[in-house]
């Protein structure tokens, strides 16, 4: 057992965990004692009242008659902003910022050893105690990894603006809501204040009047297991997630570590490492269990519910709220932690949404946002983008717990290049509006009157703008919650808003409560009527929001999409990993064209090969979407791959230098996690690459497997051997020809893991001294001339028409290509081209800006069809009315017999009690006459038990008197 003490330093209260009452400070565990804003130790709370607004929804006439419905706030209050909003993505189009080649973020869930198989004997052990406790869906969704798409995150940070906390696209602002944090991630928004603080010694283990605990005891133990594992080093606060797992956690492993993740995957794998979501029976408690819990001297009765706590106080740290160094447990969130495994239900959605508002506004806000190295839990915002853009696969089989377990596991991440993902984040017209919502086809007014049900509370509190609080530690954090800006999530119409009255980011300790309890309100008696869903959600908005917000967005993201784009490559270290490549590019070419051609040659003849099945294909083999959206495999010798790895670990040495971060995009052995076995890389090894989003092998510039690319083909060009070239591709024997000239310009290391070969069986080049040097290169610029064009006409044989003016700048790229030899009049062509493709633009424009039209051969039958079902609505309402009006006289029919029998209850209450009253009376009455009853009974027993007197002997008594008289007078008078 340890003693808990508390202490004073420097005017700081501390908590002091030692051995023993003799044990001195010194031996003992410090941590930092703040006051709580909840429980018996935090004070009375202040009077003040924040002001409640009554009705949240407005309704809004519109000029055809009808009403839509509006959403109100109460903390905005000043006139809508007429300057533009200050984005990341403005500033980086304005110069003050930009990105670097990764995106650094902590805080994204990742695997740790034996926490899986931790949840799945919690959920098991506690199944039905969670659900009571609104948890299990929240533990359940740790139970998978989340991957994302680094160019999506990119452009959702470039489109976030943190003075509002809300993502701003073309058609307006969206943001998370606390209601999607539920729905997406089950964080429960119904219940107590979670905060995050060390308690002190008397609240720890002291009780109140009515000898009930402060903190249930578990967080006791909780304490002493720290103690134990830190013992001897107590200048740390806490422990790492793995001691902590290891200390509790006695069973089995069976999720093991993945391995380094070097090859990037061009589709999402069939089989994940992830759980398969089933729990099973859970396993009964160990001897080494039990050790554990004699150890810190857990009692009997309460080792279920310290095993819980300790559980949930590791899930706080690593999933739902982590610190800037997720894998470390906070004892600040053991007093949470206890209570809610003792079935204490607390609000979870609310500090959860917070701290993700607070780590996007550091991204939003820094010079370098790859490098912000801000921490919260980024999974739910991928869950969120998944939900509303669409951006991941589905799992194959519906999974039982929160919508966001339906996108997890790796490769769950679409593939978007830089401009497609800007497309999809900065326009916001594919949004998947109320794919949350809970109203749907109807009106519904919910009123606030402490007979809503949890689900219908919660999404209350969800539509109201108000203030989130977290207070952690002594710090008190708030940010503002603004629905009132997004109000077409939940249905609403939206009009120009205010601005907040009072942007509020930090507070103080009484204000902090304050804001707190209005955060989660209930029985306020305050009501909103949520409208049915509208159709096109996007739109329903108000003329005046429309040219708002053309004002105050005018499309910027849109405009500045090279400009964003282009500044990954303003990064020094990105210049420094290219400037080394281009210079490794140039002393192992040979051929007198530009650098900036021979890597536009190189990516259309990376296309040339396909990864599928082990196959290798020619570019006439694959489609246009293969062709520009798939990563491509080339099969390489064993030493030529390691070599290749070798090359870009040297290349990037300055970015690999830096600390491992588990969420960089390629570079993770923690992120993801597969089922199925890797097999060791052989002389067949394959490789990926994807062409827009860098791994570790391709990384926004050539990397070694391009460097080597080009010398096959800089070697078959010198050759004059194309048609040899393109045999050897198609019956997939690509080898390269090494020779001592180019390994002299590699590194060492490159040189020692290849070996320089010249395969027989391919043809030699020419000796100068044989051939004229002019034919030579004029048949090779021919021929290399030939095959761009017939790469191009394979490309645009096989795109889509729609698709012909995305195609055009690649097309003149190539044929700029093909002028810069002068080998060949293609002046016919390119005008054949330009003819094309302006034919093309004018067709997707005219096909643009007739797509909301209706074919005249179908319009009158869908006119019909409408109508029709229109008719059938209204005839299905006039019968819906109809029952109404019945029911409704029916209900008045029995309101009037109610009222009467009411009244005739009441009669019948009186005349009862009158007779009551009577009754009493008479029963007093009876009462007494019953009392003389009995005393008259006595003496006629009295009496009846009594002999006669005789006459006799009432003659001889008289006598007797008689003489006593005379006898009496005599002596009387008698004198001596």
């Amino acid at each position: 057992m340890v003693v808990f003490k508390e202490v004073a330093f420097s005017n700081e209260k501390y908590l002091l965990i030692t051995d023993s009452d003799g044990d001195s400070g010194d031996k003992g565990t410090k941590l930092l004692v703040h006051p709580p804003i909840q429980g018996s130790y935090s004070g009375k709370w202040p009077s003040h009242q924040y002001p409640e607004l009554k009705n949240w929804s407005l309704d809004l006439p519109q000029d055809d008659g009808t009403k839509v419905h509006s959403l109100k706030s109460l903390i905005h209050d000043k006139e809508p902003r007429t300057t533009p909003f200050q984005t990341l993505g403005r500033r980086i189009i304005d110069g003050d910022a930009h990105w670097r080649p990764s995106l650094r973020l902590s805080g994204a869930f990742s695997y740790i050893e034996n926490y899986w198989e931790w949840l799945e004997d919690i959920l098991g052990r506690n199944k039905q105690e969670l659900r009571e406790n609104c948890l299990f869906d929240a533990l359940y969704a740790s139970l998978f990894t989340y991957d994302r798409n680094l160019h999506v995150l990119r452009a959702f940070c470039e489109a976030w603006c943190p003075d509002t906390n809300t993502l701003h696209t073309s058609v307006g602002e969206l943001s998370l809501s606390l209601w999607d944090l539920h729905k997406l991630g089950g964080l429960p928004i119904i219940g107590g204040i979670y905060e995050e603080v060390i308690p002190c010694a008397e609240e720890l283990t002291g009780v109140n009047e009515k000898k009930l605990r402060h903190i249930p005891q578990s967080c006791e133990y909780l304490f002493a297991a720290l103690h134990h594992l830190q013992r001897g080093e107590s200048n740390k606060a806490g422990v790492s997630a793995d001691q902590w797992i290891n200390f509790w956690f006695k069973g089995k492993t069976r999720y093991s570590k993945p391995k380094q993740r070097r090859i990037k995957r061009a589709s999402r794998a069939q089989a994940t490492q992830n759980p398969d979501g089933e729990i099973g029976q859970p396993r009964k408690f160990s001897s080494q269990d039990n050790g554990v819990f004699n150890t810190i001297g857990v009692k009997l009765h309460l080792r279920e519910e310290s095993y819980l706590a300790a559980f949930i106080s590791c899930w706080l740290c690593v999933f739902v709220l982590p610190d800037e160094d997720p894998h470390y447990i906070r004892p600040s969130t053991f007093k949470m932690a206890s209570m809610m495994a003792a079935g204490r239900k607390t609000c979870l959605a609310v500090p959860v949404l917070l701290s993700i508002y607070r780590g996007l506004d550091k991204i939003s806000n820094s010079a370098t946002p790859g490098c912000a190295r801000a921490a919260f839990p980024v999974h739910y915002v991928y869950a969120w983008l998944a939900s509303y853009f669409s951006t991941h696969y589905s799992t194959p089989n519906t999974m039982p717990g929160p919508t966001m377990t339906n996108y997890s596991g790796e490769g769950g991440a679409r593939y978007f290049d830089e401009n497609s993902a800007r497309d999809l984040i900065h326009q916001g017209d594919k949004v998947t509006w109320g794919i949350t919502s809970l109203v749907k086809n109807r009106n519904e007014l919910f009123i606030d009157d402490g007979k809503l049900a949890n689900l219908e509370l919660s999404y209350f509190v969800s539509a109201c703008s108000n203030y989130l609080v977290l207070h952690a530690e002594g710090d008190f954090l708030v940010e503002p919650y603004s629905p009132y800006r997004f109000a077409r999530q939940f249905g609403f119409y939206q009009v120009p808003p205010q601005e907040l009255g009072a942007d509020v980011r930090s507070t103080n300790y009484d204000l902090s409560r304050i804001l707190w309890r209005t955060a989660i309100r209930s029985k306020t008696e305050s009501k909103i009527l949520f409208p049915s869903y509208p159709l096109n959600a996007s739109k329903h908005t108000s003329s005046g929001f429309q040219t708002w917000w053309s004002t105050v967005h005018d499309d910027y993201l849109l405009k500045g999409r090279d400009t964003l784009i282009k500044s990954i490559q303003s990064s020094g270290e990105q210049k420094r990993s290219k400037g080394k490549e281009l210079a490794n590019l140039n002393n192992l070419s040979k051929v007198d064209y530009s650098l900036e051609m021979k890597q536009k040659t190189v990516r259309n003849e990376k296309e040339i090969l396909k990864s599928s099945n082990n196959k290798v294909a020619t570019l006439e083999d694959l489609t246009p979407n293969e062709q520009f959206s798939k990563g491509t495999s080339v099969r390489l010798p064993s030493k030529i791959v390691k070599a290749i790895d070798h090359d870009s670990c040297n290349s990037h040495e300055e970015k690999r230098s830096e600390p491992f971060d588990e969420e960089d995009e390629q570079s993770t052995s923690t992120d993801q996690h597969w089922k199925r076995k890797k097999s060791k890389l052989d002389d067949q090894d394959l490789i990926f690459i994807d062409d827009g989003e860098p791994s570790q092998i391709s990384v926004e510039g050539p990397t070694a497997f391009e460097l080597l690319a080009k010398q096959v083909i800089s070697s078959t060009q010198q050759m004059g051997a194309s048609e040899n070239s393109k045999k050897a591709v198609e019956d997939g024997n690509v080898i390269q020809q090494i020779t001592p000239q180019k390994v002299e310009h590699m590194t060492p290391s490159a040189q020692k893991k290849l070996k320089i070969f010249d395969p027989p069986s391919w043809p030699r080049a020419p000796r100068v001294s044989e051939f004229c040097p002019q034919n030579v290169i004029s048949t090779c610029r021919r021929d290399y001339i030939q095959m761009l064009w017939n790469n191009l006409r394979v490309m645009i044989s096989q795109t889509a028409l729609e698709r012909m003016p995305a195609l055009e700048m690649k097309a003149n790229e190539i044929i700029e290509e093909m002028q810069s030899f002068n080998a060949a009049d293609i002046s016919n062509l390119q005008g054949l081209l330009k003819a094309f493709f302006a034919n093309a633009a004018r067709y997707v424009a005219v096909k643009s800006s007739l797509s909301n039209k209706i074919p005249a051969e179908s319009y009158d039958e869908l006119l019909s069809t409408a109508t029709q079902h229109l008719r059938d609505a209204q005839s299905k309402e006039r019968q819906q009315a109809e029952k109404i009006s019945t029911h409704m006289l029916k209900l008045k029919e029995i309101d009037r017999e109610e009222v009467e029998l009411r009244k005739r209850l009441e009669f019948l209450d009186t005349h009862r009690k009158e007779t009551l009253s009577l009754l009493r009376e008479e029963q007093d009455d009876l009462t007494r006459v019953q009392g003389v009853m009995v005393d008259l009974q006595n003496e006629v027993r009295k009496i009846e038990n009594s002999p006669p007197l005789l006459a006799e002997e009432s003659q001889t008594l008289d006598k007797m008197q008689a003489l006593l008289e005379s006898n009496q007078k005599e002596l009387s008078s008698f004198e001596f």
